[in-house]
């Protein structure tokens, strides 16, 4: 079982000034390999049989996600982390938002429903903006403060996959935390180990914060229509299993140019097992800002 802790320094200490560079500046801050190891490479866009499964490059990287998910599953009840994330949506790319987090799956041997409360730090366009969402809760819909430098106060229910609660976000809540990543991961590794053309490369020694990761990089040389992304990379803890990077880019629009970011994803201030209560996903709790106000929800 993982003790209670914190493992990761904080957002800061990473990121610093480095929000001003390339797309890419987080992943390339937050590793430093100094092993590689190629598993393999194809390049023929041809759907592949199932007995051939584990001979795709992609086999190493499926077999490490589910190790990944199964510990998460065994060993994360709850945790706070600090978010930085990044995502393309509608074809534009935002800035950097710094997003604390609380997050449950489950309370010891008493299984609780999971459970996120975020916190918007910045930019300014969103600071203090809150969503609190529990499953089985509130007609399955998420509660959502605006923040931000206009209507900041405003509190209301919405559907976590509702136009207006995906109007800037690539995933509803529904898919935030460690589990829900590697979920994503081990389906888009299902779907491409459908095919070849593909390379897969292990980074041996990466550093996420001074901490050993597992660095995989994947690279779709050709875009194909079944294929989501160019290039993609996760940063997995060596100790600890855990997803703490992940982001990916698009083809470039112009042969020899830069791959487009769409998503980029890094947890820090990560602290396990903290003993999560239903107060923590109270829209009333007093430390947060959501309007008090019963009538003025829904």
């Amino acid at each position: 079982m993982f003790r209670h802790g914190v493992f990761l320094a904080p957002a800061t200490a990473i990121l610093g000034a480095t929000l001003l560079l390339a797309p890419i500046a987080v992943a390339q801050q937050v590793e430093s390999a100094e092993h590689a190891e190629t598993v393999a490479s194809f390049n023929l866009p041809i759907p592949r049989a199932d007995d051939q499964r584990s001979k795709h490059p992609l086999y190493p990287a499926m077999q490490l996600a589910e190790r990944v998910r199964e510990s998460i599953a065994e060993n994360v009840h709850d945790y706070t982390c600090t978010i930085v994330r990044r995502e393309r949506v509608a074809g534009k790319l935002g800035k950097h938002e710094f997003i604390n987090a609380k997050i449950r799956y489950g309370q010891g041997e008493a299984v609780s429903p999971f459970s996120v409360y975020l916190r918007f730090l910045k930019p300014a366009s969103v600071e203090g903006r809150e969503a609190l969402f529990v499953d089985g809760q509130h007609g399955g819909k998420v509660f959502v403060r605006r923040g931000g430098q206009r209507m900041a106060y405003v509190s209301s229910y919405i559907k976590p996959d509702s136009r207006l609660a995906m109007r800037e976000n690539r995933y509803p809540i529904t898919e935030v935390g460690f589990e829900r990543l590697t979920d994503r991961l081990i389906e888009v590794i299902e779907n491409d180990m459908l095919y070849d053309e593909c390379e897969v490369t292990f980074y041996k020694g990466a550093k996420v914060n001074g901490r050993s990761c597992t660095r995989v990089e994947v690279v779709h040389p050709i875009e194909r229509d079944h294929f989501e992304f160019h290039r993609a990379m996760v940063f997995v803890d060596d100790e600890y299993l855990l997803p703490v990077g992940y982001a990916s880019f698009y083809w470039p629009r112009e042969p020899g140019g830069k791959p487009r970011l769409l998503e980029e994803y890094i947890y820090t201030d990560v602290e396990l097992n903290v003993g999560l209560t239903d107060a923590d996903f109270d829209r009333d709790n007093p430390k947060y800002g959501f309007t008090r106000k019963r009538d003025a929800v829904n």
